[in-house]
């Protein structure tokens, strides 16, 4: 009797666990990309492009930033209408590639390192990380458009 008490326990816990097992759906690699399309999908391109082949970083809460994958890059833009981005890469047909976002969706949050952080307005906001001029000239577009 006392070891029938002790199988119900590990059989509850292989319940547990096959339950959790078959519940559990990974996080989506493009879902910042996909919260950022809902508002600023564009069908247009950039008249010209200023920062071929950039690293963007992408997160979310405490997620921290990270590759969307692992060869990503973009195309960036910015321009008296916003900030443009397209994504070098392989996507879903239904994913758009190409995003516009106003200037006044951009906060500029931080410096981490080398790298300048930024907050998109999504919903929830989507924040980014970028490097080198792109970031800088982000950075002062904030900050003109802030004064």
């Amino acid at each position: 009797m006392e070891h029938m008490g002790s199988a119900f326990i590990a059989l509850a816990v292989l319940l547990v666990v096959a339950l959790a097992a078959f519940s559990y759906k990974p996080k989506n690699p493009l879902e910042p990309w996909l919260r950022l399309a809902k508002s600023y999908v564009s069908n247009r391109q950039p008249s010209q492009v200023l920062f071929p082949g950039e690293d963007v970083q992408f997160g979310a809460g405490r997620g921290g930033l990270r590759n969307l994958a692992i060869a990503a890059k973009f195309d960036a833009t910015i321009d008296d209408f916003g900030f443009w981005l397209t994504y070098k890469g392989p996507l879903p047909d239904d994913c758009p590639d190409t995003l516009k976002i106003p200037g006044t969706h951009i906060r500029h949050v931080t410096r981490v390192g080398q790298q300048q952080v930024f907050e998109l307005f999504a919903s929830p906001p989507v924040t980014i990380g970028l490097r080198g001029e792109l970031a800088n000239e982000l950075m002062r577009r904030c900050r003109s458009a802030a004064s």
